[in-house]
């Protein structure tokens, strides 16, 4: 079993606890797959038909009337079923792989970035369900074109059911993939990896980028397949272009209000005082300690003046009077040494 991680330890996983999480949540992805597959394989007639309805309504379009599927090999059939029902099994369990690889990359993301992996989650279901279902709808209408040129040379068609199943499979797949490519540039621009302006100035190479990677991915070298995959993907990079912009609008409202908010909530400075510097220069006043007791000090010598005598006065007057010889007392007598 993983062990969910904590916020503690994201970052301070090994480079081997990272690769023990890896093939555990593979072998998850494949156990969803083979599941799905098993549910699959009960209705894999059903799966067959449907998947060789786009090269008979292809054939149908092109002017070529009952054509025919051959099979070389008595496990070629076999092998066919087994691969429609791993397909649609990946097809089935595209929410739960999805999920596997939302949580295997969620522990390295920040706060801010998190937070915008979970409401794109259904949505990458969804557009991947979505390119599996484009690549449905189109596949007739390619098969058309590509029939076409065999009956102006006057060649008699021969759909080999390997063959034309494998190169069917793959391009579901690939087209499921490739629409994920407005998913990826939103987030990358909703985490500041990216921004519209620069992918809106280098246009031009990534539509070179886009038809390189659609010759390489295609399983067949012509032009019709590499022009049906390479056609949307070109028109879901400029529609993800305006996304990130609309991404970088409701980011950068955001972070101006928390700005606002925190220049409300912070204490109001005060001007600077143009007369500091004179202020800083002149005497110091005495302080109130000192000015107290230089009010002390004064009314001391206030009291002391208004106690003293005046100039005029006799000395002694007012001392009390001396007594007289007569009552003077007599010593006492000292003994005779």
């Amino acid at each position: 079993m993983v062990r969910p991680r904590t916020p503690r330890d994201r970052k301070e996983a090994t480079f081997l606890e990272h690769l023990e999480e890896f093939r555990q949540r593979l072998i998850r992805c494949l156990l969803y797959v083979v599941a799905a597959a098993a549910l699959t394989w009960v209705v894999r007639h059903q799966l067959m038909a449907i998947g060789q309805a786009p090269i008979y309504r292809g054939a149908e379009m092109a002017g070529i009337a009952n054509p025919e599927f051959k099979a070389f090999g008595p496990a070629e059939a076999l092998v066919l079923s087994v691969q429609i029902a791993l397909v649609a099994g990946v097809i089935l369990a595209a929410p739960l792989w999805l999920l596997e690889a939302w949580m295997f990359i969620e522990p390295a993301l920040e706060d801010h970035e998190r937070k915008w992996v979970v409401p794109l989650l259904p949505f990458a279901v969804l557009l991947f369900l979505g390119g599996v279902a484009f690549c449905y709808w189109m596949s007739p209408r390619a098969f058309s074109i590509l029939l076409k040129f065999q009956k102006d040379l006057n060649v008699a068609p021969e759909f080999i059911l390997k063959d034309y199943l494998t190169f069917f499979l793959r391009l579901l797949l690939i087209f499921g993939v490739m629409f994920e490519l407005p998913l990826v540039i939103m987030f990358l621009s909703a985490v500041g990896l990216v921004k519209s302006a620069f992918l809106a100035k280098h246009w031009r190479i990534a539509v070179v980028v886009i038809v390189v990677v659609c010759a390489i991915v295609t399983p067949t070298p012509d032009a019709v397949t590499l022009t049906f995959l390479a056609g949307p993907m070109i028109g879901l990079y400029l529609l993800s272009i305006i996304l990130a912009r609309f991404v970088e609008k409701g980011r950068d409202k955001r972070e101006a209000e928390g700005r606002a908010g925190q220049a409300s909530s912070a204490p109001a400075l005060s001007a600077p005082d143009p007369y500091a510097v004179y202020r800083e220069a002149a005497p110091a006043e005495p302080d109130a300690e000192g000015a107290t007791d230089v009010e002390d000090d004064d009314a001391s010598t206030e009291a002391h003046e208004s106690v003293a005598p005046p100039d005029d006065a006799t000395p002694g007057a007012d001392a009390p009077p001396r007594p007289s010889a007569a009552e003077e007392p007599e010593p006492e007598n000292q003994d005779p040494q």
